[in-house]
């Protein structure tokens, strides 16, 4: 089973989804605001191979009346493991920086209150996410494609949460360095499809260069990474 941990299926079709949960990848599906989290659970219910997260992106906050997704997950909450996408974002977005962090800190209430995962979106507040979180006594966190300072990913994983990895690492070095230097044992794989970075169409499938890619340079079986990472969803979603 290859994990993908962050991707927007609500913007994939159905047939492509069909096709890759047939070919045996489990699908951490993120999404975008209130619809996209609508659609994120109907996805769920049709298909296996699907584990829904729903929330709002910190791209959409300054659209987005967070409120509804707030309700959504208390009515919900049976059917949903993960809150996602949610988190900070500084580097992009820092004009609703405050609006982000008011959700962001009900969404962390509710994710310790019914021990559900966050996947996380941090771009230059990785700090900010990490001692939310700290503060807030979460036990289960994803970073997701995380690019912050290798100091910061030692403390995350040693507190227990993961990291993402990324074929992103194709074309941005930082990211490259992250694969070369994460505890694989505190991490998991991810495409964030269909989303397009430098040129690079992001895919599940591939993970399964991000897979070679870890094999070749920490001189690890592939099939052994398979499994690691595996093994590491389950104990995430345990």
């Amino acid at each position: 089973m290859i994990v993908d941990m962050h991707v927007h299926c609500h913007e994939i079709s159905l047939e492509e989804l069909e096709s890759l949960t047939e070919e045996g990848f489990i699908l951490v599906c993120v999404s975008d605001d209130y619809e996209s989290s609508l659609r994120t659970l109907g996805l769920a219910e049709r298909l296996r191979g699907v584990q829904p997260c729903i929330g709002v992106h910190p791209w959409e906050m300054g659209r987005e009346d967070y409120r509804r997704v707030l309700e959504l997950v208390e009515e919900r909450v049976d059917d949903i493991k993960c809150l996602g996408e949610v988190g900070l974002d500084r580097q992009f977005v820092p004009e609703t920086y405050e609006k982000q962090l008011e959700f962001f800190k009900r969404i962390v209430d509710l994710a310790r209150e019914y021990s559900l995962v966050l996947n996380l979106h941090t771009p230059r507040a990785w700090r900010e996410v990490y001692e939310i979180l700290a503060r807030s006594d979460v036990e289960k966190a994803y970073f997701h494609w995380y690019t912050g300072p290798q100091d910061l990913l030692a403390e995350i994983q040693g507190s227990g949460f993961y990291i993402g990895l990324n074929p992103a690492f194709k074309t941005q070095v930082k990211h490259r360095l992250i694969l070369e230097a994460a505890d694989l044992d505190k991490a998991l794989t991810e495409s964030d499809a269909p989303y397009e970075y430098k040129g690079l169409k992001l895919s599940p499938r591939l993970i399964h260069e991000t897979i070679s890619y870890l094999s070749e340079r920490r001189g690890l079986i592939k099939e052994d990474l398979v499994g690691r990472f595996y093994s590491n969803y389950l104990k995430l979603f345990k």
